[in-house]
């Protein structure tokens, strides 16, 4: 278990500061977190001086505590997705123990941390690791006939995500067993009085606005499609999961061979979290992350210890290349070139079709939408692409980012 939890470890914990906050979720979410600690406002959740609806407090919560510990920094608060990584491990490894044992829990282990997609959520201040781990804590608990403890952690999903999480994790349960077991009356009564705690504060502050932005806008209009912000095909998890899993193509014809009644729930417990996102008109990749422990258990079934033992020689090496890569390709980002002169000199600052959230972190400041070029004062944040609407001013700084090179302009108040 020591050789596990080690491994674990440099997978999903092991320089998770080597980046500064890269994606508009961990910015936005890093601002909340450094909202509430300065405010001391812990209910009501801030980005970009605006009330952020999107996402329940649980993640920001966790970054919080922890940056008690350790500062408020990129280890802290990646630190929570890289734990909640482990726990999912754990998890996995004690479901698969008490289902074939402890060679197959090993081996059920190994192949899921070989899955290169969870290294990077599990160094991303994003609330999906979080929310998987409680999600499969309740299932499991659910299984094992803890219906107390199996709502509790469902409540805390529920403050981590949304419904999403008590939704797969009871739409598994009633697969696996087939009953109603789960509603247990105490433990539902746990699940509306913990789970709802804050959603009903934030309804006292906001009232219906609070309830349409979260529960309709961003819950049932982006799954049904009525919202569109990542439009994918029907396919777009099957191609992410063989791509996750191509160490594993080759063990796919023997498992589908070997398929045996015991791995039957395990099969649909995959299935239908793959159906349910699938369907989904919005597709992000981090949204399947619950239909990887199914998925390794199956494998570890009939993969034999010499495959795994390969299979993690290989990925260690992949991920120890990653590791100069990143440093260099920090050297080059965009984000930690521009934050010390929005940090340093409090002129306006605007983003121009183009939002680094992590700026409004790393700057402690609000930055407002341009809408147009005419008459900008201060500085601008823009894509390259766009520069040549700013041609009176001046270009500070440039460096790429994952959706392309960003500059960062200044400008004297000259109408265009």
């Amino acid at each position: 278990m020591f050789r596990l939890l080690l491994l674990a470890f440099l997978f999903f914990v092991c320089c998770n500061w080597l980046l500064s906050f890269t994606s508009l979720d961990e910015g936005r979410n890093m601002s909340a977190v450094l909202h509430m600690l300065q405010s001391g406002d812990l209910i009501k959740p801030e980005y970009n001086c605006k009330p952020r609806f999107e996402k329940p407090p649980l993640l920001y919560w966790s970054v919080a505590l922890l940056s008690q510990l350790f500062g408020l920094n990129e280890f802290s608060a990646r630190l929570v997705s890289g734990l909640s990584a482990i726990g999912v491990l754990l998890l996995t490894y004690r479901l698969a123990r008490e289902l074939f044992g402890k060679e197959v829990a090993f081996k059920s282990s190994i192949i899921l941390m070989t899955f290169p997609h969870l290294w990077i959520e599990a160094r991303a201040v994003v609330p999906e690791f979080l929310n998987t781990f409680f999600t499969f804590a309740g299932l499991y608990a659910f299984l094992r006939e803890r219906f107390l403890i199996g709502w509790l952690f469902l409540a805390l999903a529920f403050l981590t995500k949304g419904p999403v999480g008590v939704l797969l994790a009871v739409g598994v349960y009633l697969i696996w067993k087939r009953d109603l077991r789960f509603l247990n009356i105490k433990g539902l009564l746990i699940f509306v009085l913990l789970g709802f705690s804050w959603y009903f504060l934030m309804m006292l502050s906001y009232g219906y606005e609070y309830f349409y932005r979260f529960f309709i806008y961003e819950n049932i209009m982006r799954y049904t499609g009525h919202r569109l912000t990542h439009p994918s095909p029907f396919y777009y998890y099957l191609v992410l999961v063989l791509a996750v899993s191509l160490l594993y193509i080759p063990l796919y014809p023997r498992l589908l061979r070997g398929l045996s009644r015991d791995m039957i729930p395990l099969l649909l417990w995959f299935l239908f979290v793959l159906a349910f996102f699938s369907l989904a008109k919005n597709k992000l990749h981090h949204y399947i992350l619950f239909a990887y422990p199914p998925l390794a258990i199956m494998l570890a079934r009939v993969a034999s210890e010499r495959y795994v033992r390969i299979a993690l020689s290989l990925s260690l090496a992949l991920f120890v290349s990653l590791i100069p890569l990143l440093y260099f390709y920090e050297k080059s980002r965009f984000v930690p070139k521009a934050y010390p002169v929005l940090k340093a000199i409090k002129e306006p600052a605007y983003f121009y079709r183009a939002e680094d959230s992590a700026l409004v972190y790393y700057s402690g400041r609000c930055i407002k939408e341009l809408s147009s070029p005419e008459g900008a004062k201060g500085f601008v944040i823009t894509k390259e692409k766009y520069a040549k609407d700013f041609a009176g001013c001046s270009l500070l700084t440039s460096g790429r980012e994952f959706d392309g090179v960003y500059v960062l302009l200044h400008c004297k108040g000259i109408n265009f």
